[in-house]
């Protein structure tokens, strides 16, 4: 079957929001898109259902190849390999791009990335690049993401058989207001219209009402008032948030969120591996890129092993 067609606007483009003329009535979907990877629900009545992938996934990684002139995101390319991603055109951790200025930290941890990011420190928009044939694509992260989730929207379609529009989106809750425009932009130019951006742990605190709600019914109590901490640690971003539930009932008493996460980890370990290590990789180049993507996947192995071994040796050839 041939791939479909995807369309994505240009981020300079204006937007307005599309008029809906189909038959079908209109429907949302919830899309969670994580650092590293992403779902998609929707509520088919009486309960929330994952939408899966071509390859039966309903978990997907949250990356697009630009190889050719047409980029594919995770849902519909699965990657050769792993080292796949040390090529310089595979683009990730777009969320933690979006919406920051070259002079963020953040930022400037990602040029540890095995694709090119480039600042001026200046305040504007980072510059970033994918490779492709040999010569770097610029672009930006709205793009990227966007790319992204025209494919989440096509397999959604696919799937429940009628035209999507409508989304909800999970979100860190330490975005700021400009990154919940940018995620916004992008989403417009995906062709989708955002019904709301709801905090992270806002939702899994609606997932644990409903739970509370549930078990309320089945044992004909009335139940009393629960103080709960939900904990949401993913690769780019951390979350928190104090809940009371009471009757199915979930009321937020608190939230907080900083953008420390699972990469942080993973960066700080590829330092103390090569405490050298923004010497040896400061130009930036071509060669540096896939060294510092090979050191990236050996890092990446040796924590995933630390979680039921002692130690692990890490053996990875940087050439010189």
């Amino acid at each position: 079957m041939a791939e479909p067609a995807y369309t994505v606007a240009s981020d300079s483009e204006t937007t307005g929001e599309e008029k809906s003329s189909s038959a079908f009535p209109e429907i949302a979907i919830g899309i969670d898109i994580g650092t590293s990877q992403c779902s998609v629900a929707v509520w088919n009545g009486s309960q929330v259902e994952l939408l899966k992938n071509t390859r039966n996934q309903k978990l997907m990684r949250s990356y697009v190849t630009f190889k050719d002139d047409i980029p594919s995101g995770g849902v519909s390319y699965q990657l050769s390999h792993e080292h796949e991603m040390l090529s310089g055109a595979v683009i990730f951790n777009m969320k933690r791009l979006i919406g920051r200025v070259d002079t963020d930290p953040v930022v400037h941890s990602s040029k540890n990335l095995p694709f090119l990011v480039q600042t001026l420190d200046i305040g504007v928009r980072p510059f970033i690049a994918a490779l492709v044939n040999n010569v770097w694509r610029s672009t930006t992260p709205e793009e990227v993401l966007a790319i992204f989730l025209v494919e989440l929207r096509v397999m959604a379609e696919s799937q429940l058989k009628r035209p999507i529009r409508n989304v909800v989106l999970s979100i860190p809750v330490s975005f700021s207001r400009f990154q919940l425009t940018r995620i916004e932009r992008a989403c417009a130019m995906a062709g989708l219209h955002v019904l709301r951006l709801m905090p992270e742990p806002t939702a899994v605190a609606l997932l644990y009402a409903q739970q509370q709600q549930q078990m309320i019914h089945d044992n004909m109590g009335s139940g009393s008032e629960k103080i709960a901490l939900i904990f949401n640690m993913g690769a780019g971003y951390c979350d928190a948030a104090v809940t009371a539930t009471a009757g199915g009932v979930s009321q937020i008493k608190a939230l907080a969120g900083i953008a420390t996460g699972g990469e942080d980890f993973l960066q700080n370990m590829m330092r103390h591996l090569l405490p050298n290590f923004d010497n040896l990789f400061s130009s930036r180049g071509i060669n540096e890129i896939k060294s510092m993507g090979l050191l990236r996947v050996a890092t990446q192995d040796a924590i995933h092993k630390l979680s039921f071994e002692e130690s692990v040796q890490i053996d990875v050839d940087l050439g010189n």
